[in-house]
């Protein structure tokens, strides 16, 4: 957890716990590294470098928590940053690189991922590219993690969302030159700088990162997950990298004046040979555009303190293929998606209240199609065939105080229209329905009660979707696996309330939700022979508790514990198991940290340590009907120590101080792309990992 943690822990402990919006002042449990004021509130963030966090609904003051800075991790991606941090995120391992997060139970397109308050989402059928792995962490300010139905400012978020919040340009000539290497033959070297005038700044910024295949703590290589399976790893892939990315990016900003900020980006990432063994294909090579453009006005008058305008383009071309693999005839893939959306949003201040209201829009085109890897021949040329998504919102958000009580709420309407443009082959056995149009109403409620100057209470209702993927309604796989056109929109109707304490170098949180889940979306396995998705009821409800004490002489000691559990109402065919599929089981952590930070003349000096325990209960809630397996319980250590002199950073670390093998989550969804809905494999944990960073801040 470390200092690292520290921060950010402190942070969420002093900003709200339930995912909700109380008010617009109030509107995100922030972390900055430039220390502008916010307000305690439902988001929980933390950032890359100086963690700071707002407090205002306890002392209206901002409290520097600590300066912890990304180079402290291991950090292969964002995905395990968000579990190293997140007693109530579990990562669901991929591979090498390349993972996702469950939140609360809530993962893939449970929980959406934002760029900047963008969707982005990967091209790959099966998931071998979630979204958090197409952003180069160096590229980071801060992430913020929105937990439940309460902000109804973003489409289609179900269980919450992640927004990656970029780096923005700034005045003058500053950069930073950072190295880092590891076990397994990992390393990453990479530059960023920014500088400008008054009127015009830039950003510029690059980044590659390698690694071999990691062993976990029994001594197997990433490549023996198939041993015995199909599609098992020829001499070469075994031999071959985890993976290899490039990554470059670039901003430009305008500020005519002091009311207008123009805004144009771009990140530009390749990557190659990343090695999948959970499932049947790897992937030759992926490119990813990420581009978008910004005007925020500010103070126009009395109808808008700030009005924002917004456009952005997401483009993923994902080549997944057998070349690495012992099969008959190798496949490859040929797979796109293009996001492009945009957001017009508006915030007024009023005697009665602070009102946010805006409209918003995206479409996504994807398709794809199976090759045969000798000849070019297509194979399945209605693999993905041509989906468009079309979601077109509007929203607004009503924040008002009274001294210690504090109510906000929101409403939320989407119209969302999704069409396969090619013919569904295989699901036409079935139905012939190729176009499907969502109304969807939600919104949400929210209470803040201050006690006194130590502590408060928080509350909420609410209520949002998310609608069915591409996938889920249109894949094509073959006759006996194909998507449901018929599959309604998950709607998650959530209750959350806690209680949160400082005094001190007290603090402690704890939090509780209940989310009652209707038309959740669920994989089948017909009575009819063949495999797809339904809809069925279930409710998720689980907790956290946190708290942190600082000792004295730099010391302080903190920890915290998760749990969640699912449970089905109604089941799909062929599955009676009550228990619903991906939660994971009890997680704890507990940390000890030192931090000394001195100035000596001009000299400014700091040393930090960080011992830490992870533990997780054994997954014994699982839905062995879906196919989940049994994992055992496990303990793991962590090191990690770092020293700032001046401008100079140089961080160490070992995870798993003493390789253990361990497993941190069940993989569930089916393979679609390998055209099976097979299981995939389990992958272990890599086992004791030793890492050091050295930078070099101007």
């Amino acid at each position: 957890m470390g200092k690292y943690r520290k921060g950010f822990l402190t942070a969420f402990v002093f900003s709200t716990v339930f995912g909700f919006s109380i008010q617009q002042a109030s509107n995100a449990q922030e972390i900055h590294a430039d220390q502008q004021s916010s307000s305690a509130a439902p988001f929980k963030e933390f950032q890359l470098e100086t963690i700071v966090v707002t407090a205002d609904a306890i002392d209206d003051e901002q409290q520097e928590i600590e300066s912890r800075e990304l180079r402290s991790h291991k950090v292969v991606d964002l995905a395990e940053i968000l579990s190293d941090e997140m007693v109530e995120v579990q990562m669901i391992r991929k591979s090498g690189y390349g993972n996702e997060v469950s939140v609360r139970g809530f993962g893939q397109e449970n929980i959406k991922v934002l760029l900047d308050g963008g969707i982005l989402e990967g091209a790959c059928g099966s998931r071998k590219d979630p979204s958090l792995s197409h952003i180069n962490i160096l590229t980071v300010q801060k992430l913020t993690v929105q937990e439940g139905p309460f902000d109804v400012t973003k489409p289609g978020c179900l269980g919450g969302y992640i927004d990656v919040v970029t780096k923005k340009p700034e005045e003058g000539f500053q950069g930073e030159v950072l190295g880092k290497i590891g076990s397994y033959g990992f390393h990453s070297d990479g530059f960023t700088t920014t500088g400008g005038s008054d009127n015009i700044q830039w950003l510029f910024g690059y980044n590659y990162s390698e690694s071999d295949q990691y062993e976990d703590g029994s001594g197997e290589r990433l490549w023996s997950v198939r041993d015995g399976l199909a599609a098992s790893y020829s001499e070469e892939g075994r031999e071959a990298r985890a993976f290899q990315k490039h990554d470059i990016w670039g901003k430009l900003q305008f500020k005519p004046d002091e009311n207008h900020t123009i805004l144009l980006e771009h990140a530009y990432g390749k990557a190659y040979d990343i090695l999948t063994p959970r499932v049947v294909f790897d992937t030759e090579e992926e490119l990813t555009n990420l581009t978008k453009a910004s005007w925020e006005i500010r103070n126009l008058g009395k109808l808008s303190e700030k009005l924002t305008l917004s456009f952005y383009r997401n483009e993923v071309d994902h080549y997944p293929f057998q070349y690495y693999r012992n099969v008959a005839v190798p496949k490859n893939n040929k797979v796109e998606s293009v996001i492009s959306g945009g957001a017009i949003q508006n915030l007024t201040e009023t005697d009665f209240a602070t009102l946010t209201y805006g409209i918003d829009w995206y479409y996504r085109d994807w398709w794809g199609d199976v090759y045969n890897s000798l000849t070019g021949e297509k194979l399945n040329e209605y693999l993905i065939p041509s989906v468009q998504s079309l979601n077109m919102g509007g929203y607004v958000k009503i924040d008002k105080t009274f001294d210690r009580l504090s109510l906000g709420l929101g409403l939320r309407y989407d119209r969302f229209r999704q069409e396969a443009d090619e013919a569904l082959v295989f699901t036409s056995a079935v139905t012939d329905d190729n176009r499907n149009v969502d109304y969807l109403i939600g919104g949400h409620l929210s209470i803040k009660y201050v006690l006194n100057d130590d502590a408060m209470f928080f509350g909420g209702v609410g209520r949002s979707y998310r609608t069915p993927t591409s996938s889920e309604r249109y894949i094509q796989g073959n006759p006996t696996f194909f998507g449901n056109p018929d599959l309604k929109p998950t709607a998650n109707t959530e209750f959350d309330v806690g209680f949160r304490y400082e005094r001190g170098g007290l603090k402690f949180q704890t939090k509780g939700f209940y989310s009652s889940l209707k038309d959740y979306i669920y994989q089948e396995s017909s009575f009819a022979g063949y495999k797809s998705y339904t809809n069925i009821d279930a409710h998720i409800l689980g907790g956290d508790i946190k708290a942190s004490v600082d000792i004295r002489d730099g010391f302080s000691l903190e920890g915290g514990i998760a749990y969640q559990k699912g449970v089905k109402e109604s089941f799909p065919d062929n599955n009676n198991d009550d228990d619903l599929g991906q939660m994971a089981p009890v997680k704890g952590m507990l940390a000890l940290n030192y931090n000394s930070d001195k100035t000596i003349g001009k000299q400014d000096r700091g040393l930090f340590g960080t011992v830490e325990w992870v533990h997780s209960n054994a997954s014994r809630d699982i839905d062995t009907d879906a196919g989940e397996k049994p994992l055992e319980a496990w303990d793991i250590i962590n090191l990690r120590m770092g020293y700032r002199f001046n401008s100079y950073r140089l961080n160490v670390g070992i995870d798993n101080l003493f390789d253990k093998n361990y497993t941190v989550a069940n993989s569930y969804e089916w393979d679609v792309i390998g055209g099976t809905g097979a299981d995939p494999a389990i992958v272990n944990e890599p086992g004791r990992f030793m890492y050091a960073t050295i930078g070099y801040i101007w």
